[in-house]
C-alpha cells in the first residue's frame, strides 16, 4: 500500500488535536497557531510561502530534480524538496512508486493514483526537468517594533542595550502607532503587527494595555487586520499581568535559557541574583490563566550543555520554543565564555534534537529549531528588517534592526519612514539571500534567506556573504525536516487519524 502522509496546509504550528480523534490522541492543552514570536520580524507571519503549482498530467510526473529524501525507520522515509515543498512522509511503497515515475503510458491503482496527486500538490513532484526556483511571493504584513523602555530587571550577559530609566510617553507611543498604521496603508499591508518590547516591557504594563487597546481602535477604523505580542523576560507575569494580555489578545514569548544553573549564569538580576524561579514561575502562571506562551533559548556555550534538560522540560509542559544562537554585541564582546565554536553547536543541537526524536510535539517545529532559520515557508531575506519591519525607540526614533537601536534612521514625525529605511544606504543592509555570495546556489536558500545580516557584518564586515553558521545550517537542515517526518508520523500515521493529511 503506497501511503504518503503530509501535513495540514499551514505555515507552521497547528491544534494538536485538530483530527478530532481523541482516542488517538493524548488530551493535550491547545498549541499556539502561529510560529513562535521573537526579538527578530521573522516566522512565516510575516512571509508568504510559494504556491504549489497546478499539477500536471499523472503520466508527464516525475520526482523533482531537487528532492531529497531521508530515513525515518525500516518503513518510512521523510522526503522534501528544499525552500518549495511541504515535508511528506512515504512509506516503502511510496518510495517505490516515486521511484517509477514518470508513468508514461503505464497503469496505477486508484490508490497509487490518490498518492501521486498529493505529492505533485505538495510540491515533491515536477512534470519539468528543470523547474525555476522562483523567489517566495513578498511579505502581506508590516511588523513594528515598540521599545517602550530601556528599564530591566534583569542584566543578561549577551543583552545588547544600554539599561537607563528612560521610557515611551503614552503620546509617544500614540504617534508611534499613528505612524504604523499609516505606513501600512500607504504601502498596501492588510496586515500590522506589534512587538512590545524593551527592556523589561511588563514594568510599564499600562502604558503597554492603553497603546495596544489604542492600536486596536485605529487598526479597526481603517480595516487593519492587528496582531500584536510581547516579548518578556517572565520575571513579572503575574495573574494581573496574564488577565490585561488576554483582553488584549496579545501573543506572549518568554525568554528561558536552561535549567536553573545556566539560565541564571546568564540571566542574572540587576543585583546580580537567580532568576530562573521567577521565570518558571511566570511561565507557569501563564499556562494557568491559559495563555499558551511560546519560550525563547538563547544557547551560548555556557548553556549549550543543557540544553535538552530544558527541551525536556518543555515538551513535558507543552510549551512551543524556538531556539537561537547567541550574537555577539558591543556590549557582549567581553563575554569570552559565550561564544560557541561550530562544532560544539552542532554537536549541542544534535543532542537536543535527539530529545525531540524520542518524544516529537503535535505542533511543527520547522521554523524554531535552527536560529534564524525557517523551514516553514519560502522567504527571500533572513528577517524582515529593511523591508516591512519598523524599530520605534522610546523617543519615537526609527531604526531598520533592534540591534540597531542606537543608530536611528528616521522618525515618526516623517509622511513615509518605510521609505526611508528602504533606502537607507549606511545602516543595516538586509539583501536577497540571492545577491549574497555563497547563497544563491544553494538549493536551501529560500528556507535560510543567508542568516542574520548584523551578524553576518559583524563577523566577516559584508552584508554579501553568506552567514558564518552557514556549515551549521548546511549539517542541520535534514535533521530538521527528519524531526518533522517524526512528528507526521506519529501524529498523522495511524490509520484514520487525518483524514486530510494520511493518503493511504
Amino acid at each position: 500500500m503506497a501511503s504518503v502522509i503530509i501535513g495540514p496546509d499551514e505555515d507552521s504550528f497547528h491544534a494538536p488535536n485538530d483530527c478530532g480523534c481523541s482516542e488517538h490522541r493524548p488530551l493535550l492543552r491547545p498549541a499556539p497557531t502561529q510560529p513562535p514570536i521573537n526579538d527578530c520580524a521573522h516566522g512565516a507571519a510575516a512571509h508568504e510561502a510559494v504556491a504549489p503549482a497546478n499539477v500536471a498530467p499523472l503520466d508527464a510526473l516525475r520526482p523533482h530534480p531537487l528532492l531529497r529524501s531521508f530515513p525515518l525507520d525500516a518503513q518510512h522515509t521523510v522526503a522534501v524538496v528544499p525552500s518549495t515543498s511541504r515535508v511528506a512522509v512515504l512509506d516503502r511503497a511510496a518510495m517505490a512508486l516515486v521511484g517509477r515515475l514518470p508513468l508514461g503510458t503505464a497503469t496505477v491503482t486508484a490508490q497509487e493514483r490518490r498518492a501521486i496527486v498529493a505529492l505533485a500538490a505538495a510540491g515533491l513532484l515536477s512534470a519539468e526537468q528543470h523547474p525555476a526556483l522562483n523567489p517566495p511571493l513578498p511579505p502581506t504584513t508590516l511588523v513594528g517594533w515598540l521599545h517602550l523602555t530601556n528599564a530591566c530587571n534583569l542584566r543578561c550577559t549577551y543583552c545588547y542595550l544600554h539599561k537607563t530609566s528612560a521610557s515611551m510617553s503614552a503620546e509617544t507611543g500614540r504617534a508611534a502607532i499613528d505612524t504604523l498604521v499609516r505606513t501600512a496603508l500607504l504601502h498596501g499591508y492588510p496586515a500590522l503587527t506589534l512587538k512590545y518590547a524593551g527592556g523589561e516591557p511588563t514594568l510599564k504594563l499600562a502604558l503597554l494595555a492603553e497603546l495596544h487597546r489604542y492600536a486596536q481602535a485605529q487598526a479597526a477604523a481603517v480595516g487593519l487586520s492587528l496582531e500584536g505580542g510581547v516579548l518578556s523576560n517572565g520575571t513579572l507575569i503575574t495573574a494581573p499581568v496574564t488577565a490585561t494580555l488576554r483582553e488584549l489578545g496579545l501573543r506572549l514569548m518568554i525568554s528561558l535559557d536552561g535549567p536553573a544553573e545556566s539560565h541564571n549564569a546568564q540571566r542574572p538580576t540587576a543585583g546580580g541574583r537567580p532568576s530562573f524561579a521567577r521565570a518558571q514561575a511566570g511561565l507557569l502562571a501563564a499556562i494557568e490563566a491559559g495563555l499558551r506562551p511560546t519560550v525563547g533559548i538563547t544557547v551560548t556555550a555556557r548553556s549549550i550543555a543543557s540544553l535538552p534538560e530544558l527541551i525536556t522540560w518543555l515538551l513535558d509542559q507543552e510549551l512551543a520554543f524556538g531556539i537561537s544562537l547567541y550574537r555577539e554585541n558591543a556590549y557582549s564582546a567581553s563575554f569570552a565564555e559565550l561564544q560557541l565554536d561550530e562544532r560544539s553547536i552542532i554537536d549541542g543541537l544534535r543532542a537536543a534534537y535527539a530529545v525531540i526524536a524520542r518524544r516529537p510535539p503535535p505542533w511543527s517545529a520547522l521554523s524554531s529549531l535552527l536560529d534564524r532559520t525557517n523551514l516553514s515557508g519560502g522567504h527571500s531575506h533572513s528577517c524582515s528588517a529593511g523591508h516591512n519591519y519598523l524599530v520605534i525607540d522610546h523617543d519615537g526614533r526609527i531604526a531598520t534592526c533592534q540591534m540597531a537601536l542606537d543608530q536611528p534612521v528616521t522618525d515618526i514625525g516623517v509622511r513615509d519612514p518605510l521609505s526611508l529605511i528602504r533606502s537607507d544606504p549606511h545602516g543595516v543592509q538586509n539583501l536577497s539571500v540571492d545577491e549574497k555570495e555563497g547563497c544563491r546556489s544553494c538549493d536551501w536558500r529560500y528556507w535560510c534567506g543567508g542568516g542574520c545580516s548584523v551578524a553576518t557584518f559583524r563577523a566577516t564586515g559584508r552584508y554579501d556573504v553568506r552567514s558564518p553558521n552557514c556549515n551549521i545550517y548546511q549539517v542541520l537542515y535534514p535533521e530538521v525536516v527528519r524531526l518533522e517526518g517524526l512528528r507526521l508520523l506519529r501524529w498523522y500515521g495511524a490509520p484514520g487519524t487525518h483524514s486530510n493529511a494520511a493518503i493511504a
